[in-house]
């Protein structure tokens, strides 16, 4: 397929940063979901799907997903006569998580009803290795094969160098015991990629331990809430909380909503350091800018700044 006829629609953030990241591709997006806000010159671009709930709260909207998965079934609402409108020649999407963005089946039902028929390509990363995976697969899909060779490879570089740097540092001491948490009230620990992140940065991740897949990746299983009293037990030097889908303003104004919880405090006292996170932009956007997670979670640990991404917003409580 020729990259300079090929028109991308893009249903999820990170799939809209794998395509602007391969040089050539941000010119191929024609559309985006209301989600899509990086890099940030595309937010003029038309959306196609937008979200059904609204955040007020951590709890709110943990309970505004439960009811509406089991009312709906799903969290957005799609706009057809967009899609068809804008006839996408590829459509970017994901069957790894409903909550994140609409699910595969209703995509395909919708391409299989245009003509031509869009090709869907399904991105559903569950660790870094599926991440660049995604970026050679979207660069050959649209035609910038070269491109995203080139790309994928500065980001191995970025790989190799966190893992060198944490190998000098952290050499002839013990792994730190690491939680990581994208949801507070409930808690939730992080899956998938995030034990992966942090088995690279020289940790241990509590709670979500690494599995090995059939192709010898290591890797998390899904998210899954957690007790205090989980939290408590495992003993974790550090807690670092990204929440899916907030912001490091917004997530420090829910912590001091809930800063005389008693539950909180328990959380508090059960790690000497707690660090909060941008959690909207970074940790579950399973795009490029994992990496730039990485380089956190490596630097944070060991106290490694040159690492830390300038840009992550994060503090340390």
């Amino acid at each position: 397929m020729s990259s300079s006829r090929v028109r991308v629609m893009s249903l999820l953030p990170s799939a809209t940063e794998i395509i602007c990241a391969i040089p050539g591709g941000k010119e191929l997006l024609v559309a985006r979901s209301s989600e899509d806000d990086y890099p940030s010159d595309i937010t003029h671009l038309p959306t196609v799907i937008d979200p059904i709930i609204q955040f007020t709260s951590l709890a709110d909207v943990d309970k505004q997903v439960v009811d509406k998965m089991k009312e709906l079934g799903t969290l957005y609402v799609v706009d057809k006569g967009r899609i068809e409108a804008l006839a996408p020649d590829v459509i970017l999407t994901q069957d790894l998580c409903r909550v994140c963005s609409v699910d595969l089946m209703t995509v395909e039902r919708i391409a299989q009803d245009m003509d031509p028929r869009p090709t869907v390509l399904n991105l559903s990363p569950t660790c870094i290795e599926d991440m660049l995976d995604n970026v050679t697969e979207v660069g050959n899909t649209v035609g910038l094969n070269a491109q995203a060779a080139a790309y994928r490879g500065s980001l191995e570089d970025r790989i190799a160098r966190v893992r060198l740097n944490v190998e000098q540092h952290a050499a002839g001491q013990p792994r730190l015991r690491v939680l990581c948490l994208d949801w507070v009230n409930p808690y939730i620990v992080g899956g998938h990629w995030m034990p992966q992140i942090i088995d690279w940065a020289g940790g241990i991740s509590l709670l979500s331990p690494l599995v090995t897949d059939e192709q010898g990746h290591r890797r998390g299983e899904g998210a899954k809430r957690v007790s205090v009293e989980d939290i408590m037990a495992a003993n974790p030097d550090i807690i670092i909380i990204a929440a899916c889908g907030l912001d490091l303003g917004t997530l420090r104004k829910e912590i001091d909503a809930i800063s005389e919880n008693s539950e909180w405090l328990a959380v508090r006292a059960a790690a000497p350091r707690i660090v909060i996170c941008d959690g909207h932009h970074y940790f579950n956007r399973p795009g490029p800018r994992l990496i730039d997670t990485l380089e956190f979670v490596a630097g944070i640990s060991h106290s490694i700044s040159a690492l830390i991404p300038s840009d992550l917003p994060y503090q340390e409580l």
